[in-house]
């Protein structure tokens, strides 16, 4: 059995990533492992004693520490500034485009439209000045592309898993070695106890996420506006008071106050408690998400999704064989998706029910976490073999 760490900045916070880590450490813990978490802030996850809790400064005391805890291997799931010493085995899980996007949204915010452009010094200049796609201001410009060139320095010289085979190619592209970087998709929820979704007069539709401009929500509430049938929508999450105070205006605005619903920050229980209580997940980001932890959390308790043809949505989806696809600011798709959910309540329920049945085809925890392992064992070999 192995002693293994998980490093991430922000483990006890919301969030997919951090959820991801709770789920794998506690698969890891249930077959014999040891684990210990890493953070630059107090842990307040019980699910490990306090002494594998630990609290480091940066990298040269995460380094550090992992020494003294005599571990196998360290799973980092964040950036990293410098290489780890020889003889620590160490992989990276890239959850996001920071690797490869000075800003990290690859999001250009001027027009509402993802970024394409492959990463280059001079096109992403374009993207911060002209696009607006991270911070123009001298000192936050500077941090962004110095963050990007570190994280590259460093993450091309380590054994790298992409969540979706989209992160992946937009690695490779990036100038990353293909053979240093293997996608592994994420893992579903434990499966639920299947329950078709509400036959009510006013079918509930529901969205989780952070309220930001990228994950698409004023394209949704456009959309709202033209469906036909009676609907409701339920919006879980929040986002910087500005944010949040622009969604509550354009609901006003385009007069959906009776339709719309603002949970604000909901915890897992309550997001699976609204899934449930849904004919839908809606899922309308305009940015490339790299995976999509959401659509899982629907499929495991069948419930279809309508979601943008963007990132790694896409991959997810497509083997679970329960979405509508829709380009994104398509306001009449989306629209036209939603009342054909909302019309044919069997059609809604025979997709959920496929996706619940595919997650356990592709998306099982004890899967994800068996090929994990294979490449923790590669990792720790291939460190091995440079003593040798």
């Amino acid at each position: 059995m192995m002693r293994i760490g998980q490093y991430m900045e922000g483990l006890s916070d919301p969030g997919g990533i951090a959820t991801y880590i709770y789920r794998l450490s506690q698969a890891q813990l249930a077959a014999g492992h040891r684990v210990y978490l890493f953070d630059t802030r107090p842990i307040n996850l019980k699910l490990v004693p306090e002494d594998c809790r630990l609290v480091v400064c940066d990298d040269d005391d995460l380094y550090r520490q992992v020494a003294l805890s005599k571990l196998d291997i360290l799973h980092v799931h964040t950036s990293i500034s410098k290489l780890p010493p020889q003889g620590l085995p160490v992989v990276r899980t890239v959850h996001d485009h920071n690797p490869y996007c000075p800003s990290g949204s690859r999001y250009l915010q001027n027009w509402h439209q993802p970024c394409d452009r492959a990463y280059g010094l001079g096109s992403c200049l374009w993207g911060h000045f002209v696009d607006h796609c991270g911070s123009i201001r001298p000192q936050g410009l500077q941090n962004e592309f110095q963050r990007c060139w570190q994280e590259m320095e460093t993450l091309k010289k380590l054994p790298a898993i992409a969540n979706s085979e989209f992160v992946r190619q937009q690695m490779i592209r990036s100038g990353y070695n293909p053979a240093l970087v293997e996608m592994l998709c994420l893992p579903a929820p434990e499966i639920q106890d299947y329950s078709p979704p509400p036959d009510t007069d006013i079918p509930h539709f529901v969205f989780v996420g952070r309220i930001t401009p990228q994950k698409g929500l004023n394209w949704l509430l456009k959309a709202l506006t033209i469906v036909q049938e009676p609907i409701h929508l339920d919006i879980a999450g929040t986002g910087n008071p500005e944010q949040e105070n622009l969604l509550i205006s354009l609901v006003r605005q385009l007069k959906l106050e009776d339709k719309v619903t603002l949970h604000g920050w909901v915890d897992s229980v309550q997001v699976m408690q609204l899934l449930r209580a849904a004919r839908a997940l809606i899922f309308p980001s305009v940015w490339h998400e790299p995976a999509g932890f959401v659509s899982l959390e629907a499929a495991a308790i069948g419930r279809p999704i309508i979601a943008s043809k963007l990132g790694g949505i896409p991959e997810y989806v497509d083997r679970l064989q329960n979405a509508l696809l829709v380009e994104t600011n398509d306001i009449h798709g989306l629209a036209q998706s939603i009342e054909k959910l909302a019309k044919n309540w069997s059609i809604a329920q025979e997709m959920g029910l496929k996706g619940q049945q595919m997650v356990k085809e592709y998306y099982l925890m004890e899967d994800h976490l068996q090929n994990l392992m294979k490449l923790y064992d590669l990792a720790i070999r291939e460190q091995s073999e440079i003593f040798l």
